[in-house]
C-alpha cells in the first residue's frame, strides 16, 4: 500500500512538470503578446499551478483499514486537461488567460443577476402613476423593461416606421436671420447637420436590421410648426432638455411658493421634481397625439432631433452614477442588487481591492459578457437598463432623425436648434444641468480606461459598434488611454 502511495504521487508529479514543459514549448501558438502587456511568464506560473491542482483534484484519498496508509482512487471522471498534451478546453483555457479576457483569479460561479422583465407594465405604471410626494417616484422600484409588442392588426400606423432621408424635413426651413453672427451660425451648424444625418443614413441603409417598428419614448410638442419631438437619452443631456422644455412650457413661471428665493436660485428651483417640475412633468406637459394616425401624421412633419455624446463616455457617466455610486437613483434597489452579482462573479478571489462597489474593469467584464449574444433591439431593451446603445433606446433607423446634436459640441448645436425652430425661450440659455458632474467625468476619463485592457476595449466597441458607426465616434483615444 506504501509503495502504490509513493508511485501515485511521483506519477503526479511527473504529469506536472510534462504539462510545464508543454506549455512552454507551445507558448507561441497562443500570441501572447498580441494587444496586451500581460506577464507571460507569471500567467505560465499561473497555469502550471492550475493544472497541478487539477492533477491532485483527479486523485482522492481514503484510509486503508488495514493499514492507515493513504489509498489513491480515481474520481468516476477525471479532468480532461491532466495528461501529456493539453486538451482543446486547456488550449482555450490559456489563450483567454494570455489574452487578458478573465481576471487572472478566474471567476465565481454564476450568481443571479436581477431581473427587470418579470413584471407588469400596468402594475408599474400604477405604481408611478399613484406615488405622493416630492421624490422621485421610481427611485425604489425595479424598472420594468417589457417589450411591447407591435400589433400590425391593432396599430396599423402606429408605432411608425420612417427610414432616413437625410435631414428631409430640415431643409424645408427658412434659415435666414437679421442677425449675421446668428446666419453665421445657421451655415456652419448646417454644413455639420448635413454631414451627421448623411452618415445615419448611410449607416442604417448598410444595417437594415435596425429599422423594426418600435414603441419609444418621445416629447411632443405639437404647438410649433413644424412640431417638435424630442427623444430623450439618460446620461446625454437629458436633465437639460427636460429643463429647456419646461421653459419653452413656462412651467412655475407664477409660482408664488418660488418668491422667497433670490433670482438665480429661484430660475434653477423652478423646475425640480419638488416644485412640480423634473421629467414627469415634462411628459404630462407634451403628450402624443391621441390617435395613432395623428400620432403618426405629426411624426413625419416633425423636426425630429437626438441628443448624443461618445458612446464610451456615456458608459463610463452611467457607470458612476449608477454602479460606482452607493444610492443609485432611481430604481435604487435594482441597481444594488446588480452591484453585489458585479462583485460575486468578477472580485477575483484573494485580490487586494477593497472597493464596496464593482471596479470599471469589473463594470466593464459584466456589460462584455451580458451583452455579448444581444442581436434585436427587443433583447437589448429587455436586458439592458441604462447604457442601451442609441439605436435601440430611440429607434434611431426607424425614426429619421433631422438634427443630430453632440454633447461634445452642444453649445452650437442647441443654438442651431433654437433658431431655426423659433425656440425664442432657450435661445441665448446656456442651461446645461449636471454640467459639473459631465466635466468630471470627462476629466477622469483616462484615470478609469487605463485600467482596462485593450481587449477589453476592443470588444466594449464590438458591442456599441452600431452606434460609432451612426454617429462617427472613435476609439483612438480610449486605446491611448490604456497605452499609458
Amino acid at each position: 500500500m506504501l509503495m502504490k502511495s509513493f508511485k501515485t504521487a511521483i506519477l503526479a508529479s511527473v504529469l506536472t512538470l510534462l504539462v510545464y514543459i508543454n506549455v512552454s514549448l507551445n507558448l507561441g501558438e497562443y500570441k501572447v503578446l498580441r494587444n496586451n502587456e500581460t506577464n507571460v511568464e507569471k500567467l505560465v506560473g499561473e497555469k502550471v499551478q492550475d493544472l497541478s491542482n487539477n492533477v491532485s483534484k483527479a486523485v482522492t484519498w481514503t484510509r486503508d483499514p488495514e493499514d492507515n496508509f493513504p489509498i489513491a482512487q480515481k474520481r468516476s471522471k477525471p479532468s480532461q486537461d491532466v495528461g501529456l498534451g493539453l486538451s482543446k478546453p486547456t488550449n482555450m483555457i490559456l489563450e483567454r488567460s494570455l489574452a487578458a479576457s478573465d481576471p487572472p483569479g478566474g471567476r465565481r460561479d454564476d450568481p443571479v443577476f436581477p431581473n427587470a422583465t418579470n413584471c407588469s407594465r400596468r402594475d408599474y405604471n400604477s405604481a408611478i402613476q399613484n406615488h405622493r410626494g416630492p421624490s422621485n417616484p421610481t427611485r425604489d422600484l425595479y424598472p420594468c423593461r417589457v417589450w411591447r409588442v407591435v400589433d400590425p392588426h391593432h396599430d396599423p400606423r402606429w408605432p411608425d416606421l420612417v427610414l432616413p432621408t437625410n435631414g428631409s424635413v430640415l431643409h424645408t426651413l427658412t434659415l435666414h436671420h437679421h442677425d449675421p453672427e446668428i446666419e453665421r451660425l445657421i451655415s456652419e451648424q448646417m454644413a455639420v447637420q448635413k454631414e451627421r444625418v448623411g452618415r445615419l443614413t448611410e449607416t442604417c441603409l448598410r444595417h437594415p436590421e435596425a429599422a423594426t417598428r418600435q414603441y419609444i419614448n418621445l416629447v411632443w410638442d405639437v404647438s410649433r410648426t413644424p412640431p417638435l419631438v424630442y427623444c430623450p437619452i439618460y446620461k446625454v443631456a437629458s436633465t437639460t432638455w427636460m429643463v429647456y422644455f419646461l421653459r419653452l412650457a413656462h412651467v412655475n413661471d407664477n409660482n408664488a411658493a418660488l418668491h422667497k428665493y433670490k433670482s438665480r436660485s429661484r430660475d434653477r428651483k423652478k423646475y425640480m421634481p419638488r416644485f412640480g417640475g423634473g421629467h414627469r412633468r415634462v411628459f404630462e406637459e407634451y403628450k402624443a397625439p391621441k390617435t395613432a394616425q395623428k400620432k403618426s401624421e405629426v411624426f413625419r412633419q416633425s423636426l425630429r432631433f437626438i441628443v448624443v455624446r461618445h458612446p464610451f463616455a456615456r458608459l463610463l457617466s452611467a457607470y458612476r452614477d449608477k454602479i460606482e455610486n452607493p444610492k443609485p437613483k432611481p430604481f435604487v434597489p435594482y441597481f444594488l442588487d446588480l452591484q453585489r452579482a458585479i462583485m460575486l462573479k468578477y472580485r477575483v478571489a484573494n485580490t487586494n481591492v477593497n472597493s464596496t462597489s464593482p471596479t470599471f474593469s469589473e463594470f466593464v467584464n459584466y456589460v462584455i459578457d451580458s451583452t455579448e449574444n444581444l442581436k434585436t433591439a427587443k433583447q437589448w431593451y429587455e436586458e439592458v437598463v441604462c447604457w442601451t446603445p442609441y439605436w435601440v433606446q430611440c429607434g434611431v433607423c426607424s425614426s429619421d432623425y433631422q438634427l443630430v446634436i453632440k454633447l461634445e459640441t452642444m453649445v452650437a448645436d442647441e443654438q442651431f436648434l433654437a433658431h431655426v425652430a423659433d425656440l425664442k425661450e432657450i435661445q441665448n440659455v446656456h442651461e446645461w444641468r449636471n454640467l459639473k458632474r459631465d466635466q468630471a467625468s470627462t476629466a477622469v476619463l483616462p484615470d478609469y480606461f487605463k485600467s482596462l485592457t485593450k481587449r477589453q476595449i476592443w470588444l466594449l466597441y464590438d458591442r456599441f459598434k452600431l452606434d460609432f458607426d451612426l454617429f462617427g465616434y472613435s476609439i483612438d483615444e480610449y486605446l491611448d488611454y490604456v497605452m499609458q
